[in-house]
This record gives structure tokens, C-alpha cells and sequence, in this order.
């Protein structure tokens, strides 16, 4: 996997939906969380800053003043933060799960406050080969109890434009790519923003569930009612202590802040 966390974390099965569509079951190995806890927690505080730049911030103004302006950028809100996890894991799963897909950007980097909430898909990512170009379209949910009616809620966003990417997600990658100096990958995607369609062929769709229950029976009978016209899969890794969980991570990155 690309995050080594899932890795020594969770163990993968995946199964195939009317032959045509995946379900995967993120299972977390007996015992290891605990011993997981400092990687769970850089990866999650990673995606609201650069490691490099916190490094280079703490140079220069010392850590309590580094660990204050990084403690203001974490969610205080149970929704707010139960959100961001499920955004954070999703953007972490997608490309150990498919691979070839990489999420270009941490989109909570560029939050406009703490308990705000970002427009557009959960996540876009791209694989690009020397023939092809695909996309990935995301959304994550992230539930104490996760039903069928919130799955349905994914889906619609997914559903939405005619299942491709929006101009705006597309667009404010392109805009942060440039930024990033990233120029080669920011011209791929505004290419397909300005130039070029994307065919439904070269979309791929993701649906990503963090939940306290047993989220597979819902996944599977959306992932059946999918038409074969772009190709989806469904991730659900269960936390059965789901609301501990999450308050844990921040409490802990809080503290290590201090």
C-alpha cells in the first residue's frame, strides 16, 4: 500500500459486485492501533500541513508557536472532525487501493477555517499512463452509524455532472498544482478543464465509508443498482469504537502540539 500505516494496520479483501464493480473490506488486524498510533497521527496532521514546512517553521520561530498555529487548524467540532478523518483515510486508501492513481493534493491544507467545509468532490485523483489518462472521482462518508440513506447521499454527488469530475474540482486542483510549482500536472488537468472531455470511460469512481457498523450490506447493494458505464468501487473500513477513535487522533495530535 502506499500509506504503510494500512498496511501494517488493516488487512484487504476484496470481492467482485455482479462481476462488475469492487467491494473492499478494510479490516483492522487484532492489536496493532496502539502501536500505529504516532504514524496515524503524522499522516492525519501531514494533511492539514507540509511536514517540511512545519520542520522549516519551528526553525524559525520555535515550537510552541509552530504547535499553536498547527493546533488551530484541526476541527473542534465531533462532525467536523469525524468529516475530515473520513476525507483524510479516503485520500490515503485510494491510491494503496488502486493502484496507479495518485491524489495530487491534501485538500485541508488549504481549509478556510477550522470548521469549515470544502466544496466540491471529497477527492480527485489521476492516473496517467503513456496511452491513457483516468480520473478518479471520490466522496468519502464517515458515520457512527452508516445507513443506506447516507450511502445514497454519496452517490448522488458522485452521480452528479454525468459522474465526471466537476470543472470546479478540476479547476482548483489545476490552481493549487501551479502553486505547487507542479506546472507538467497542472497542465494535465487544465487540458481536460478547457480542452478536451472526459469520456466516461476514463472514470473511475471511489466511495469511501468510516463507520462504528458493518457498512458492507449497504455498499454492495448500491454497488449492484451501478450502471457498468464507469467503473466504481466502494471502501469501508469499520472502527467499531468509532467516535473514541476519532476524538483519540485529535486529542492526541492536540497534545503532541503543546
Amino acid at each position: 500500500m502506499a500509506s504503510s500505516f494500512f498496511d501494517e494496520w488493516c488487512e484487504t479483501k476484496a470481492t467482485k459486485v455482479d462481476g462488475l464493480h469492487s467491494l473492499h473490506l478494510l479490516r483492522e488486524r487484532d492489536d496493532v492501533r496502539s502501536s500505529l498510533e504516532k504514524q496515524i497521527d503524522s499522516t492525519v496532521a501531514s494533511h492539514y500541513e507540509d511536514p517540511r514546512r512545519l520542520s522549516e517553521r519551528i526553525a524559525r520561530v520555535g515550537l510552541p508557536c509552530a504547535a499553536e498555529l498547527l493546533r488551530e487548524m484541526f476541527p473542534r467540532s465531533k462532525r467536523a472532525r469525524s468529516g475530515h478523518l473520513g476525507e483524510i483515510f479516503a485520500t490515503e486508501a485510494a491510491p494503496a487501493i488502486l493502484k496507479g492513481f495518485q491524489i495530487p493534493i491534501k485538500r485541508l491544507r488549504w481549509l478556510d477555517g477550522r470548521e469549515a467545509a470544502l466544496r466540491g468532490e471529497d477527492l480527485i485523483g489521476i492516473e496517467q499512463t503513456s496511452r491513457n489518462v483516468r480520473f478518479l472521482k471520490g466522496e468519502s462518508k464517515s458515520r457512527s452509524n452508516l445507513t443506506p440513506a447516507v450511502v445514497a447521499e454519496a452517490r448522488e454527488m458522485l452521480a452528479a455532472n454525468d459522474g465526471r469530475p466537476s470543472q470546479h474540482a478540476l479547476g482548483y486542483i489545476m490552481h493549487r498544482l501551479f502553486e505547487l510549482q507542479q506546472d507538467e500536472l497542472a497542465i494535465v488537468f487544465e487540458e481536460f478543464m478547457l480542452l478536451k472531455p472526459i469520456p466516461t470511460r476514463q472514470v473511475v469512481h471511489l466511495l469511501f465509508t468510516l463507520s462504528g457498523n458493518d457498512a458492507s450490506a449497504a455498499l454492495t447493494a448500491d454497488l449492484k443498482a451501478c450502471s457498468p458505464e464507469i467503473e466504481q468501487h466502494a471502501v469501508t473500513l469499520r472502527i467499531a469504537d468509532h467516535q473514541k477513535f476519532i476524538a483519540s487522533v485529535f486529542d492526541r495530535m492536540s497534545r503532541y502540539a503543546s
